[in-house]
Formats: C-alpha cells, structure tokens, sequence
C-alpha cells in the first residue's frame, strides 16, 4: 500500500513539473512538496530492497558472497537508493523540465499560432517526451554506476 503510493507521488511529481505552466501554479508551491514525496517513495524502494536482503536465508547468496547480511542489506539499500533518486526522480524531471521550457520558448516566439497551440503544446510535448526518455535515462544510470560506485562497492544485482 506504502509503495502504490509512492509511485503515485512520483508521478504526481512528474505532472505538476508538466502541467505548472499551464495551470499558472506558482511553481515551488507544490513542486517542491511533490518532489520530496518523490524521493520518499525512492527511500521506501530503497527500504524495501535492504529489507528483502537482510531476511534472505539462502545459502547460494552466501556461499558467492562472504560480505554479511547487514553489510549486503547496506549496500543494496544505498545502491537502490541512489539509482532511483537520479533515474526515477532527478535527471526525469529536469529532463521533462528542459523539455516543457524550450517547447514554451519556442511557442512564444512563433507567430499566429492559435489560443489553444499556446496553451496546451508546451504541456503536450512534456507528457509525450515521458516514453522516449525512460530507457535513455535508466541504461545511462546504470551504465554510470555499473562504472563507479558498484565497481567500488563489488556490487552485482
């Protein structure tokens, strides 16, 4: 129930990021308050991993890693934590921002575009960038710590 939640925050952090310019909100009003749910339901994600691990009994996992349960739970709680804050949370939503932003700029600097255009294309190219960036962002942020901090740490999923 906890984690159905906080995908919804998450996505809700994704719309207002959306929809703000449209909707006239002032921005860090509710933005901000979206975005820390949003890294709530990363902490949850990030719990729920440790959590999995640390009340594991399987002799497999531990015959390939000599590390105990508590330092494995860490480890897996930080890596968890860390993937989901930037490739469920931060590089998305600056993302869809840069998106929404120069999709307005050039909005405004066209001419004799209709009312409705204006409004609504600044808002449309936001949603409709959301499935073109989802594997780009999430192969790159594995990628990125598949090369750093889980080489360091001799972490493997």
């Amino acid at each position: 129930m906890m984690i159905i939640f906080c995908v919804y925050s998450l996505i809700l952090s994704m719309l207002i990021n959306i929809f703000a310019p449209l909707l006239s909100i002032q921005y860090p009003r509710l933005v901000t308050p979206s975005y820390i749910l949003a890294f709530g339901y990363c902490l949850a994600d990030a719990g729920s991993a440790g959590y999995r691990i640390l009340t594991e009994e399987d002799s497999a996992t531990q015959d390939v890693d000599k590390r105990s349960n508590q330092t494995r739970a860490a480890i897996a709680t930080f890596d968890t934590l860390l993937w989901q804050s930037l490739a469920s949370v931060a590089i998305p939503g600056g993302v869809i921002n840069m998106v929404v932003k120069a999709s307005r700029f050039a909005v405004a600097r066209s001419v004799g575009l209709p009312a409705i255009i204006t409004k609504w294309l600044p808002t449309a190219s936001g949603l409709g960038s959301i499935p073109f960036i989802i594997t780009p962002i999430d192969n790159a942020v594995d990628f990125a710590l598949d090369n750093s901090t889980r080489k360091y740490l001799n972490y493997t999923e």
